[in-house]
């Protein structure tokens, strides 16, 4: 019967240290969540608002979707125009 690898001898082993990544300086209003990844244009200006639902809320809301041609993204939108209506506030929009 064979005997498993030992990690000990990795220890001593001479390996390069990998090179730093590339500084990305992208300014305050273009970084999403504090990162250094540029936020695409689609999310200027937006936040997020998400939430968890059950996995058959998930595949009803994603099925009516798909079936209505819109994005779930749109779906979510006309809901919390609907809500904001329902409690006596002005709609949004998109």
């Amino acid at each position: 019967m064979s005997r498993k690898p030992s990690f000990a001898n990795l220890r001593d082993r001479n390996v390069p240290a990998p090179a730093p990544a590339p500084v990305v300086d992208a300014g305050p209003a273009d970084v999403a969540g504090g990162g250094a990844t540029p936020r695409p244009n689609s999310r200027k200006g937006r936040k997020q608002i998400a939430g968890f639902f059950s996995p058959d809320m998930s595949l009803a809301m994603h099925m009516l979707a798909r079936r209505q041609g819109r994005s779930l993204q749109a779906l979510m939108a006309e809901a919390f125009n609907d809500a904001l209506r329902k409690y006596g506030e002005s709609p949004i929009g998109d």
